[in-house]
């Protein structure tokens, strides 16, 4: 859950906003790190301070692997719930990677979404899984590799993650968040045609950065063919490690390619990542600081239009990304 602090730092929240929210009495004992705010509570004070809970699609997808396309929609995802967001989180990676990392493996009977897409007003609900992180999720497993011999039909394509996405909204979700495999077949073509919002995570190495602008041709390519308005792209970079020049380059160069679509300061390398996923949680866990806490926190507030306040005396540098 939020901070109350943390609650605080977001623009346009002030104290008295917080009446009969947050216990203030508490918190000024306690202090303002340590009082916490259960989400239902969150979501009230942001929708009386303007934010948009309306139902959205944000899709993480890239052509090369390894980028920080699970990490990242994981992470996304479950921070969303201490904002008051209510998400789901489609797998549709054939890895299983999402799930896996929440500690979901999939029985033989579980549905995923080669199973759903046909009738998903008939199969979902059901067959979504509820998390202890408070997420819903719907799995995968080596069956979605066949989504290519289902998904041949252009106009299949263009409808089966739409419809899903659509039937998922109608329950009681309003952030859709999916996890997309590391090719342009037929998951990634229909996510496309689904989703408002797609992040291109990206490292410093040669083939990443290639794979963002093969990444973007394809979406505009995609959306020209089935006659769609094209998402918002947005661009990532993750495993950013201020020591290497090579970082300061690649943030410079993506900073002049893609300045208007490039997420602000990127994510930078932490070693909280794996110390999470060996216990199948994210970064959002505990009440740790560290910079992938903060970097995420970051991010998940840029996608969901939550702004927080800048102070004058910030040690980031949010237009230059210098830390």
């Amino acid at each position: 859950m939020l901070y109350y602090s943390e609650l605080l730092n977001i623009e346009g929240v002030k104290p008295d906003l917080l009446v009969g929210v947050a216990d203030i009495a508490t918190a000024s004992q306690v202090g303002l790190d340590q009082e916490e705010i259960n989400p239902s509570q969150v979501r009230s004070v942001l929708e009386a301070n303007g934010v948009d809970f309306s139902p959205r699609v944000i899709a993480f997808a890239s052509l090369k692997g390894g980028t920080g396309k699970t990490t990242s929609s994981v992470t996304t995802a479950v921070r969303a719930v201490d904002y008051g967001f209510r998400p789901c989180l489609l797998d549709l990676d054939s890895q299983g990677s999402a799930s896996l990392a929440l500690g979901v493996v999939p029985k033989d009977d579980d549905d995923v979404f080669v199973d759903v897409w046909q009738n998903p007003s008939e199969s979902l609900p059901r067959a979504l899984i509820e998390h202890s992180s408070g997420i819903s999720l719907l799995p995968s497993s080596l069956d979605n590799s066949l989504l290519d011999v289902q998904l041949v039909n252009p106009s299949a394509q263009k409808s089966a993650v739409r419809e899903v996405c659509s039937t998922v909204t109608r329950e009681r979700y309003d952030l859709v968040v999916i996890d997309c495999p590391p090719s342009l077949g037929t998951a990634v073509i229909s996510t496309i045609c689904a989703a408002d919002v797609i992040v291109i995570p990206t490292n410093s190495d040669r083939f990443s950065l290639k794979a963002v602008e093969l990444t973007i041709q394809e979406i505009n390519a995609i959306c020209e063919t089935f006659g769609l308005i094209s998402p918002s792209i947005r661009v990532l970079y993750t495993k950013f490690d201020k020591r290497l020049r090579l970082a300061h380059d690649t943030l410079e160069f993506l900073s002049a390619r893609y300045p208007a679509e490039l997420i602000s300061p990127p994510i930078r390398t932490s070693s909280e990542y794996a110390k999470q996923l060996e216990v199948q949680k994210t970064v959002f866990a505990g009440r740790k600081k560290s910079v992938a806490r903060e970097d995420y926190d970051h991010l998940v507030r840029e996608l969901l239009g939550v702004k927080a306040k800048i102070a004058d005396d910030s040690p980031v540098d949010m237009r230059s990304g210098v830390f």
